[in-house]
């Protein structure tokens, strides 16, 4: 019986993984070509690119809609809540609480682009708690960053919106969920119909869109199916609806008090 001596072949190498796509190419890439973005940035995430251009460009639009805030709509919705619960309430008592309540809206607005990193950093750990829950895989770092790039939509959004009131030359902050005709929110009146509006508001299509990038990269850094990745997803956004249309709620029975 011959005895066969050839040494067997060693296995193939890996194939080297693709160049990675810089970060301002990513920026289009999760827009619209979002399987193969999320794909890469899961393998390589990068936090820095995007997070300094949401935030440029939520100064750029805090710089431009500021001034044409018409503080006085709400004064009027400040006034009319106020007087309810204390009739004897005075003119100079009301000038006072409108001058505060316009400082504070000014200061409020040129720190929200701040603050919204601290939401960012939200989002990414919930979503990410969810997902490892669940059994998939993935660290802060990827989730992080697929939520920033994920978030482009809502960005558009505030451009679209920064657009619209500079061509206005004026904006109505009570109607800022609706100045931007995205969602079917316009169809009902606020005060009157407050948690049919705030149901109505949250199905818009820059929100849609972001949930679909952010199954898109959930799933790429979970490893899961984007079937499983977007019901985890859609769970969550229901949650946070539901959140949502209750302060509302709790609004609407304090202000009819």
């Amino acid at each position: 019986m011959s005895v066969d001596y050839t040494v067997p072949a060693p296995p193939a190498p890996p194939a080297p993984e693709p160049p990675a796509t810089n970060s301002f190419a990513r920026l289009a890439g999760a827009l619209f070509a979002p399987a193969k973005t999320f794909a890469e940035i899961a393998r390589r995430p990068d936090i820095l690119v995007p997070l300094i251009v949401i935030v440029l460009i939520g100064y750029v639009s805090t710089f431009l809609i500021i001034p044409k805030m018409d503080w006085s709509a709400i004064h009027e919705q400040q006034a009319e809540q106020v007087k309810k619960r204390n009739p004897n309430v005075t003119d100079a008592d009301m000038e006072r609480m409108s001058r505060f309540a316009e400082a504070t809206g000014k200061v409020m607005g040129w720190i929200s682009p701040l603050l919204m990193l601290l939401w960012y950093v939200v989002v990414a750990g919930v979503m990410l708690l969810a997902f490892r829950l669940m059994g998939g895989e993935g660290n802060f770092k990827q989730a992080f960053s697929a939520t920033l790039y994920a978030w482009l939509p809502l960005v558009i959004l505030s451009i679209v919106m920064t657009i619209v009131v500079t061509l206005k030359g004026s904006f109505d902050p009570t109607q800022a969920a609706t100045l931007v005709k995205s969602n079917p929110a316009f169809l009902v009146d606020q005060k009157t119909q407050p948690v049919l509006f705030s149901l109505l508001s949250s199905f818009d299509v820059f929100t849609i869109w972001t949930l679909v990038l952010l199954t898109f990269g959930f799933s790429a850094l979970s490893k899961f199916s984007r079937a499983k990745s977007a019901v985890i997803v859609v769970v969550l956004w229901g949650i946070t609806i539901v959140i949502k249309i209750g302060l509302a709620a709790v609004q609407a029975m304090a202000a009819a008090a």
